[in-house]
């Protein structure tokens, strides 16, 4: 049974840093899961095909914190004053 999930992520301003620090991830191979990642008007898109539930629930966990962190660590690097 394939099993699809699309999200779409409307993150502003940092929507192209995210994409381009997240591009790596999609060069690894994956024997039950398919996942598209793109970028259309500054919202980043992300598309995921799994062979069952199971391999959709890991694979989710792992984009889905990926792109938390990642938003994550552009807003707390645009509230960061370097001191010299």
């Amino acid at each position: 049974m394939l099993v699809f999930a699309d999200f779409e992520f409307d993150v502003g301003k940092d929507a192209r840093i995210i994409y381009e620090a997240l591009l790596p991830e999609l060069a690894e191979d994956y024997q039950r899961t398919k996942t598209l990642l793109s970028l259309k008007d500054g919202i980043l898109i992300l598309n995921v095909e799994a062979n069952d539930i199971i391999s959709m629930r890991a694979a989710l966990n792992g984009w889905l914190r990926l792109i938390k962190i990642t938003y994550e660590m552009c807003a707390f690097s645009s509230n960061t004053q370097v001191i010299n």
